[in-house]
């Protein structure tokens, strides 16, 4: 674990390697931050317990389903993999029950056609050509001439002979003057088939679903789900670089828990700051696993580089330092740049 002594060595020795002890001096005076950096995950089984009644048309096999006395006293293993979910379905004991439907079979009489399996139906319906108004231009489908209109005014080429009164090329050739043709459904017979049941004069019954019985029973279901928590902690003050950093090289410490694990009593007070809030059960959860890593990290400031920020990474080798400007320094390379933006568009709006 690196000390103060250790921080300050790594940044003289990388401002030596900068060529800059002449004129910028070491940093004889330094402010050093340090941060408990923590990352890694916490995977939780989140366990509900539900029971419900349910219902079933016709039989039904529930021999192969564990059973139960008091749900929330039922005892099941542990999962394995706390990252999968896991659903168990159970039957309460002494609560199936089988009822026969009181109409035996599952059928019931078709209550469109009252069991007899066809409907009435009008033999005739309104021709689709003419819709019985201009069936016939000399008797309008009466059968009685009440037209004098003579035959070469008729338009013979789109009228036939009208089987009601006679009139030559004055009826439609579709009903032939009568106005209704027979009807598509029933062939003219005046019956037609029920759609309801297909001429069985029986539908299923709704009560069961045409199956003659019902089952009931208490049903409780036990589901487990996984819930991951990432951590990355700090959230802030941590420059992105600094933990990229840290990542590639640093030397880490790292640390598996279970649900029946307590933190170690040689942590750091900042890591066990860090991860002891995230250690608090959920509500419904049954076990618990965490896989994270710490690592001390410091942070330099000296009154020789105003503008700069060194970040000191342990690793398993020599601490590794990296350099980054300071926050007043950023500013400042921004203002710079933002300037020299507005710069070059002023010079582009004149030349335009």
């Amino acid at each position: 674990m690196l000390d103060e002594k250790d921080v300050l060595e790594a940044v003289r020795r990388r401002i030596e390697k900068r060529g800059e002890v002449s004129k910028l001096g070491l940093p004889d005076r330094a402010k050093i931050t340090w941060h408990s950096l923590l990352e890694g995950e916490i995977v939780r089984s989140i366990e509900t317990r539900t029971q419900e009644e349910q219902k079933h048309y016709g039989p039904i096999d529930l021999s192969d389903r564990p059973e139960y006395d008091s749900l929330d006293r039922y005892s099941v293993a542990l999962p394995k993999d706390l990252t999968t979910t896991q659903t168990l379905t159970l039957v309460r004991r002494g609560s199936v029950t089988e009822r026969s439907c009181d109409c035996s079979n599952g059928k019931t009489a078709c209550p469109r056609c009252q069991g007899r399996g066809d409907l009435s139906c009008d033999p005739l319906t309104a021709c689709t050509a003419c819709r019985g108004i201009d069936s016939c231009l000399a008797c309008d489908g009466t059968g009685t001439r009440n037209h004098n209109n003579p035959d070469g005014q008729q338009p013979a080429d789109e009228r036939a002979t009208c089987r009601q009164c006679g009139a030559p090329h004055a009826a439609c050739p579709t009903c032939h003057g009568r106005g209704r043709t027979l009807c598509p459904t029933c062939d003219g017979h005046g019956i037609r088939d029920c759609p309801d049941c297909h001429r069985a004069g029986t539908v299923p019954h709704q009560r069961c679903k045409g199956t003659g019985r019902t089952v009931t029973w208490i049903q409780g279901t036990i589901n487990r789900r996984p819930l991951i928590e990432k951590i990355k902690l700090p959230k802030a003050g941590v420059p992105y670089l600094a933990w990229e950093g840290a990542r590639e090289s640093g030397n880490w410490h790292r640390v598996h828990l279970t649900h029946k694990d307590t933190l170690l009593v040689d942590l750091t007070d900042g890591f066990r700051d860090l991860v002891q809030p995230h250690l608090a059960p959920r509500e419904g959860e049954i076990a618990r696993q965490g896989t994270l890593k710490h690592l001390r990290l410091a942070r330099v400031e000296t009154p020789q580089h105003p503008h700069r920020v060194y970040y000191v990474v342990p690793t398993v080798t020599s601490p590794r330092v990296i350099v980054l400007p300071s926050r007043h320094r950023t500013w400042q390379i921004a203002a710079a740049t933002l300037g020299a933006v507005l710069v070059l568009f002023f010079l582009l709006r004149l030349v335009s």
